[in-house]
């Protein structure tokens, strides 16, 4: 797993340096996305929606907040999986259309199957690159950490992709591959701000 996501990082970063001119990332956004998550040893993939905001504080720093709802049917079972996380992050821009970004958060998690619920809580740490590689392309690769009190940790490798059709707006695609869980997206991302 370590190595796909250096990688995947590398292969990011690698991109970076054919940045068209354009503008450099905005951490001031409200983004709505398809969620689709496909667990190990799990018959049924779980899909819902998520919701994310992020609100620049000053040039570089920057608080984010997320919740996502999924479901799944199995035998009969119905299955509701909710998370939300809220932090604040630092963003270091290395040219004018490129940032890289750290993040630390608190998220909580909730499964729930007929009645009987699980909840969980604990932090969060990613480190990211951003940039745009075209006036209208924005490419992104982060390295996530989750540890969650009961449930454990775990480390994943996140993609994204966004394609702004006009300044403020733009549809992305997006993937975060973990060593048992596997989530891909597609995203509707509102830029209010730079």
């Amino acid at each position: 797993m370590r190595f796909k996501s250096l990688s995947a990082l590398a292969v990011t970063a690698a991109l970076l340096p054919f940045v068209a001119q354009a503008d450099g990332p905005s951490y001031t956004y409200l983004e709505g996305a398809y969620v689709n998550t496909d667990i190990d040893g799990f018959n049924e993939e779980l899909d819902g929606f998520a919701l994310r905001g992020s609100f620049e504080i000053t040039e570089q720093w920057f608080m984010f907040a997320g919740y996502s709802n999924q479901s799944a049917d199995y035998r009969g079972v119905d299955l509701d999986f909710e998370q939300m996380n809220l932090g604040v992050g630092f963003a270091w821009p290395i040219s004018s259309t490129t940032d890289v970004y750290g993040k630390v958060g608190y998220v909580q998690a909730e499964a729930d199957a007929n009645g009987f619920d699980i909840d969980d809580d604990g932090y969060q740490l990613g480190v990211g690159l951003r940039g745009r590689v075209a006036e209208q392309f924005e490419l992104e690769g982060a390295l996530n950490y989750v540890d969650l009190s009961d449930s454990g940790d775990d480390t994943s490798f996140g993609v994204g992709a966004r394609w702004f059709f006009t300044p403020q707006f733009a549809l992305g695609l997006e993937g975060d591959f973990g060593d048992d869980v596997t989530t891909y997206g597609v995203a509707f991302r509102w830029n209010f701000g730079q």
